[in-house]
């Protein structure tokens, strides 16, 4: 078993997987599902984690698996074959649960499919319980099953008003920092302008993933940059004699552009040009992104718009608002959230968050309010700073359901290396490098 927890913070549990599992998490809140399988191709498991309320005012894991059981044993198919394969029930740290594994076959002749599936369920309420579906080769099913029950036994449940404080305390942590952030502080976040004085020149970074047989595959590059800059700066379609007021006001600019290959040969990709700017006093923020497919001679751009303006008398509360623009598709209104009173923090803040962070000697976490550009939401999210001897291991939710990040920086906070849930990983190089390998490998650089 990987000797990490998986933390699932909004059902209040976690448990240690097998090791070389990926996890990725759809939806929000207590609706919330995970799906964690193993990183091979195909995979031995596919597990999937969610909440379930009865429909009874009480009751138990054995009687959940009794319903499941007569509803599929009763449902009329009769090219199918399902039978009970195992069934086990028990207490874990005094709480009611039970591990079921059936199997099912359905068709005939070739179009047989044959598969063994299970259920996991741990009582957390009188009509609430944790139930982990998995879904196993045939062939898998012997060892596979075994280490799975391992794995689900690990299974801790936390103490709801102790988890409460947590999280209250993370964001007062949190709220603390960014309270502590004058234009001083934020200026410690740019990157050094030349000798002479010229601008910054942007870092660079290697995205690649291992694939099943253990290679290593190129999928992509990003630059950043991180300069003082007028807003204007922010949107590429605005000149600089356009430019409003706002427009002319200077902040923090933080400059991305990603190239993703959409194919293994690179004749398909993806690139994103991204600009994230806020006021030195934090007051307000801008942002543009712009992806753009190509495929052949063929292209076609979508774009992310997103603006926080400040408090007026008709609106004394901050509203963020974010305007996405896909082809094809009917355009629609903006999204709109009330920025919260404690913890907020802006799309070029995050970016830059480790170089913000002060020196400790112990680990600490912070939590956030910040727009997540994956969930299209306003969610709260978790920053754990760790110290190492050369600099700080960082890992971030960018949502409570979302599995963690794990970043790698030096002690000015500058990013080395970052695991990704998908399993990609960004790892700094040097422009030169980088074009020299994709060169050789055939990618495309310009």
């Amino acid at each position: 078993l990987d000797p990490k927890y998986l933390e699932f913070e909004v059902l209040g549990m976690r448990f240690r997987p097998p090791v070389q599992s990926i996890m990725r998490a759809d939806g929000s809140g207590i609706t919330a599902q995970w799906t964690i399988s193993e990183r091979a191709d195909p995979p031995r498991f596919v597990l999937r984690v969610s909440r379930l309320v009865a429909s009874d005012a009480t009751s138990t894991p054995a009687q959940q698996i009794d319903a499941y059981v007569k509803s599929v044993s009763e449902r009329p198919s009769p090219n199918a074959v399902f039978a009970v394969r195992s069934r086990k029930e028990f207490e874990l740290d005094g709480r009611p649960a039970a591990l079921l594994y059936t199997s099912l076959r359905e068709g005939t002749g070739d179009d047989e499919i044959s598969a063994v599936q299970g259920y996991f369920i741990l009582q957390f309420a009188p009509n609430e319980f944790v139930v982990i579906s998995s879904l196993l080769a045939e062939q898998d099913f012997a060892s596979v099953s075994q280490l799975l029950e391992r794995s689900f036994r690990t299974m801790q449940v936390a103490n709801q008003a102790a988890l409460a404080d947590e999280r209250s305390g993370r964001i007062a942590r949190g709220d603390h920092l960014l309270r502590g952030l004058d234009e001083e502080a934020m200026r410690r976040a740019l990157d050094p302008v030349g000798a002479k004085g010229e601008a910054p020149a942007p870092r660079w970074y290697r995205i690649t993933r291992v694939d099943a047989t253990g290679d290593v595959k190129d999928v992509g590059y990003m630059t950043m940059v991180v300069i003082d800059a007028a807003q204007g700066l922010a949107n590429p379609d605005r000149r600089e004699s356009e430019w409003s007021k706002n427009e002319k006001e200077r902040g923090l600019l933080v400059r991305m552009q990603v190239r993703t290959l959409l194919d293994a040969t690179g004749t398909a990709f993806s690139d994103t040009e991204a600009r994230y700017w806020t006021r030195w006093d934090r007051g307000r923020e801008f942002w543009t992104v712009r992806s753009t497919i190509r495929k052949d001679r063929a292209s076609s751009t979508s774009t992310q718009l997103g603006i926080r303006s400040e408090p007026t008398s008709g609106s004394p509360r901050p509203i963020l608002e974010v305007a996405d623009v896909v082809p094809n598709e009917v355009a629609t209104e903006p999204r709109r959230w009330p920025i919260p009173e404690v913890g907020y923090l802006s799309q070029a803040e995050s970016l830059v968050l480790p170089r913000l962070f002060p020196k400790v000697d112990a680990p600490i976490d912070y939590g956030f309010y910040c727009f997540d550009p994956r969930s299209g939401r306003l969610a709260q999210r978790v920053d754990r700073q760790t110290p190492t001897a050369k600099g700080y291991n960082i890992a971030t939710q960018t949502t409570l359901e979302a599995p963690a990040i794990a970043q790698f920086v030096d002690e000015r906070g500058i990013l080395l290396k970052r695991s990704s849930d998908d399993g990609s990983v960004i790892e700094a190089t040097t422009g030169q490098a980088l074009l020299e390998l994709w060169q050789k490998k055939g990618l495309p650089t310009k």
